[in-house]
């Protein structure tokens, strides 16, 4: 089995799981969702992003339905979420690092089992970013708002595709084998958090054409109009 090769713990995944189900149940709770669609977004943003990848990795079943102890985790969590509304109010921080939490552990996880799946360096990269964002992503699909990961927003691709990078790095080299999971996890974590407190964000499309282009036409236009002797 995959999961035996993968030098991640069980309880790694397993608190993966529960944070990204919190953040998704929160976020359905705040969306005023009934009890079953509150259960629904937790389950999706606390395992599909793993389910995306299993179905990408094709060869090793849904590591979700093989495990159903994780998909119980997720109802659990969207039940105690759903009934304790009341605490979403006094959360927004904690929401927040949930987020950071669940993009670095996810991409990890993602890029491990992939690595452990034979795959080479560029697939595990992509892999580990689509394992973390693919829930968040699924979750604002199916909530009919703006992709999160599709705007300016933090860093949050990007923390997962620069920690995913170094990850990977680390264990084909075999560069601290052991740390290497909860190093990279927690790279991504830092890199999510510092970008909220210090307001690093990502910026939308800007057209340079104008600038090039002025800036070819300017020499060109200089020896157009240079005095002939």
């Amino acid at each position: 089995m995959l999961e035996v090769v993968l030098p991640i713990p069980f309880w790694f995944e397993m608190v993966a799981t529960i944070s990204g189900a919190i953040t998704g149940a929160m976020a359905a709770c705040r969306a005023r969702y009934d009890i079953f669609g509150t259960i629904i977004i937790a389950t999706i943003l606390g395992l599909f992003g793993g389910v995306i990848r299993d179905v990408m990795l094709q060869s090793y079943g849904i590591y979700a339905f093989q495990h159903p102890e994780f998909i119980v985790a997720c109802v659990i969590t969207g039940l105690v979420v759903f009934y304790f509304g009341t605490l979403v109010t006094y959360l927004n921080r904690f929401i927040d690092i949930l987020d950071a939490l669940v993009v670095g552990m996810w991409a990890i996880l993602g890029a491990g089992k992939a690595l452990s799946a034979g795959l080479s360096f560029v697939p595990a990269v992509i892999l580990g970013v689509v394992t973390a964002i693919g829930g968040g992503i699924t979750r604002d699909v199916l909530m009919n708002r703006p992709v999160k990961a599709f705007q300016p927003s933090e860093l949050y691709g990007s923390a997962a595709l620069l920690g995913t990078i170094v990850y990977c790095l680390m264990r084909t080299y075999h560069v601290l084998d052991d740390y290497s999971a909860f190093m990279c996890a927690a790279l991504i974590v830092v890199i999510v958090l510092s970008s909220m407190a210090f307001g690093w964000r990502t910026k939308p499309s800007h057209d340079f054409t104008s600038t090039v282009t002025d800036a070819v036409a300017k020499p060109v236009r200089a020896l157009r109009d240079h005095p002939r002797r």
